[in-house]
């Protein structure tokens, strides 16, 4: 199966899928992983062949699928049906689990998922093919489960499962897009999961931006999840945002728990087209989801030369200075100052100390994380990515100073704009069938009711200022936004990765590199 291009549909989407699935066993706090996030999907008539280090692995992942095993943590999902949640325990819907060599391992009925049990298969594992290879020709999507290398050889794909304490291994290399394949592709998943062309391309624009600007946190590795939370319920794809109040220089919009992105860009516009009349607007929205990268929006301030300000808050996910547990969110703060000699002069930053989709994105790539990111649930600095699910918490930025800014931030997209705060928040990966309810506000100035001041001249003294403390000569990226257009210029001429986790997930799977060295099509 190759990735989806700009010239063709995207892929079936997948009969199975596992997502982040953890299963351990002993005590808490000293745990031995057996499986450790394990993330794959399965389309129908492909067979996957599932090839542990241990047998103990294998077999505690056959038991989870067989409901006759609690996972500590992780979705496994047939179709649009989720089959659990968090620290809840799986009943196979829609899966026959078999053994070969057992009296009717063949007869698997109408389940449209096979999972079969070749853990411990040794001369049984020419029936194990044979059992994978008769339910594939059936249109069956196959899982098949081994500790041995013979039985894998029957399988369309090959995905291997580490143990231990560290992050699983890769298991594939990155697929490269095309950024017009990346949103098509995007655009086709949300299509045929329902959701309306026009919202699927802005969601999917949004999506491919923050990967196209290099912050994979806030990229397409959101997707599978988005999808999830629609199946589930946690976003509503018809939800017309409505406004609340459009009296005087503050406007009130009540998302309506649809996708965030629809009532994000919404208001974006209403508050920058109002403040280049008037000279100050702002839009406070309430009952929203996920919006995505805050400077995805930049583009309404920009255009109407006004001066931007948007702050978010989240679900907890961030912990107060010396702290270990996470109460807060991980709120977002973006700056957009217009120019017009280039590109306008984004600050995007949140509150923690990097944003908690950093430390996803290292966890599907199956890469540590530097010490500082992340604290586990006993407060101790960790390099798992993984711990950040198990009730890890990631540190506020800055110390006291760090908290003071959240604490801003809170009052003001918080208390003023959607009246609550983070840890009222519903978090989007633990309810997935609960709308977020988070709040955001945008604020717009005009510099013409500040008296037209030189912005392109006094933000040209700013850089100088920030270059001239280099005594031997600025890096090469030494302001917001430098990074960001390197990132750029790098996806358009070789491609955006994906993580191949996630492609699989989507049921994209594996392939050619879409984006050739020199340019996209």
């Amino acid at each position: 199966m190759s990735l989806p291009t700009a010239d063709t549909a995207p892929a079936r989407r997948p009969a199975l899928r596992i997502a982040d699935l953890i299963v351990a066993e002993g005590p808490e706090g000293a745990e031995r992983i057996l499986v450790p996030g394990l993330t794959l999907s399965v389309a129908p008539g492909e067979i996957v062949a599932l090839r542990a280090d241990e047998a103990a692995s294998a077999a505690a992942l056959v038991d989870v699928l067989a409901g006759r095993r609690r996972a500590q943590y992780g979705v496994v999902a047939t179709g649009t049906r989720g089959l659990s949640r968090r620290v809840a325990p799986l009943r196979a819907w829609g899966v026959a689990v078999v053994r070969p060599g057992r009296p009717g391992a063949h007869r698997t009925g109408s389940a449209p998922v096979l999972v079969v049990d070749a853990v411990g298969a040794g001369p049984e594992a020419r029936d194990a093919a044979d059992l994978a290879h008769e339910a594939a020709r059936k249109g069956k999507a196959v899982l098949l489960v081994t500790a041995a290398d013979e039985p894998a050889s029957a399988a369309d794909r090959v995905v291997r499962l580490g143990t231990g304490p560290g992050p699983a291994r890769r298991t594939a290399p990155d697929p490269r897009f095309t950024v017009e394949a990346l949103t098509e592709a995007a655009v086709g998943s949300l299509t045929a999961a329902g959701v309306a062309p026009g919202r699927a391309a802005l969601v999917a624009r949004v999506l491919v931006d923050a990967d196209v600007r290099g912050h994979f946190s806030h990229g397409i590795g959101l997707l599978p999840m988005y999808l999830d939370r629609l199946a589930r319920g946690g976003i509503d794809a018809a939800a017309e945002p409505e406004w609340r109040s459009q009296d005087g220089p503050v406007h009130v919009l009540e998302a309506r728990g649809g996708f965030g992105q629809v009532a994000a860009e919404r208001a974006a516009a209403d508050c920058a087209r109002r403040a280049a009349g008037t000279g100050l607007a702002a839009v406070a929205v309430r009952g929203n989801n996920h919006i995505g990268m805050l400077a995805a929006y930049r583009e309404h301030f920009a255009r109407h030369g006004v001066v931007g300000l948007v702050l978010n808050i989240s679900g907890a996910g961030v912990a107060a200075p010396g702290a270990g547990r996470p109460t807060l969110g991980n709120d977002a703060v973006c700056m957009v100052a217009p120019r017009e000699s280039g590109r306008p002069l984004v600050v995007d930053f949140a509150t923690g100390t990097v944003a908690s989709g950093k430390i996803r994105h290292a966890a599907h790539r199956g890469e540590q994380i530097p010490a500082d990111w992340l604290v586990d649930r006993q407060g101790r600095p960790t390099t798992d990515p993984r711990e950040l699910d198990r009730g890890g918490a990631v540190p506020v930025f800055g110390g006291h100073k760090g908290l003071g800014v959240a604490l801003i931030t809170e009052v003001l997209a918080g208390v003023l704009a959607g009246g609550t705060v983070s840890p009222l928040v519903h978090k989007q990966r633990a309810e997935p069938d609960r709308p977020m309810e988070c709040s955001q506000l945008f604020l717009a100035f005009a510099p013409s009711a500040f008296g037209d001041p030189p912005v392109d001249e006094l933000l040209d003294v700013l850089a100088g200022a920030v270059r001239s403390g280099y005594p031997e000569g600025a890096p090469p990226v030494h302001l917001p936004e430098q990074r960001e257009e390197q990132a750029e210029n790098e996806a358009r001429e070789h491609g955006v990765p994906v993580p191949a986790a996630v492609a699989a997930r989507l049921g994209w799977s594996t392939g050619p590199a879409l984006a050739p060295a020199g340019g996209t099509r």
